[in-house]
């Protein structure tokens, strides 16, 4: 069994459907009705901050531009290339890891996984010693659960036990696990209950993968009502495109967006 090295092979797993072409003409389109000048507004000064200085920045009131931050889920080995390109520009990325995965070289059980939990095929998982690599770099480590399950399908008690241990067993390795990123990241993927939680096992945000901005309020916004907002980006997609996704997601960017939803 190989693993999955590029992008196109994850397409190829998932298939090239109807909607696909749609959708790429769709956002062709979008991008060009959009025009540059606010795109170009948003890229016209390096403005790229680590994960915690982001966390901070809302939580104290004090952002004063706007800024972008990058983070990652799941753990993937090529996750060592990302790090070195932003290395080149000076900038940082949250990894948001699995303690089971770590390490993880049986391919019958990363096979597994990978077709029940991320639907996709077979990747390589970063080991201990990357974790550290990317630590030394001036990268930051975060909680996404033990295994990737859904937390709307845990017991309560079960999500409980699992921050409390994949925080232990992260802080082992890496020092302290200031941030976590729930699995599959939608709204119904989750509960203000499990939210809760979060900050009551020690964590000091929790991100969503919803896209969208963060309003700028100067008064800050509590550390245990800030739901983080992520953009999701395939670095294979147009730049026109990414572009498109974080401009529009600046553009209507609104106060009720920055907190719980539930």
């Amino acid at each position: 069994m190989d693993f999955c090295t590029t992008y196109a092979e994850v397409k190829r797993y998932h298939g090239t459907s109807f909607r696909d072409y749609l959708r790429n003409i769709a956002l062709d389109t979008l991008s060009i009705l959009m025009g540059d000048d606010l795109k170009n507004a948003l890229y016209a000064k390096p403005r790229v901050i680590s994960h915690s200085e982001a966390v901070d920045k809302l939580v104290n009131g004090t952002v004063d531009q706007p800024y972008i931050t990058w983070s990652s889920d799941d753990g993937f080995k090529n996750n060592l290339i990302a790090a070195e390109i932003l290395n080149r520009y000076d900038a940082s990325c949250c990894f948001f890891v699995n303690p089971d995965t770590i390490n993880l070289e049986d391919k019958e059980k990363i096979f597994q996984f990978c077709d029940t939990k991320l639907i996709m095929p077979p990747i390589e998982f970063m080991t201990w010693s990357d974790l550290e690599k990317l630590l030394y770099q001036g990268q930051e480590i975060g909680s996404h659960t033990m295994s990737h399950d859904n937390v709307s399908g845990m017991a309560l008690s079960d999500f409980e036990e699992d921050l409390v241990m994949s925080k232990r067993i992260l802080e082992q390795h890496c020092g302290p696990i200031r941030h976590f990123a729930y699995p599959y990241g939608r709204y119904d993927c989750f509960s203000k209950d499990a939210y809760d939680l979060v900050f009551k096992t020690g964590y000091d945000s929790c991100s969503t993968a919803v896209r969208g901005s963060h309003w700028v309020n100067e008064e800050g916004i509590p550390r245990d009502k800030l739901f983080i907002r992520r953009d999701q980006i395939i670095a294979a997609w147009k730049l026109s495109h990414l572009q498109y996704f974080v401009a529009n997601s600046v553009k209507n960017m609104s106060p009720e967006g920055s907190i719980l939803p539930y």
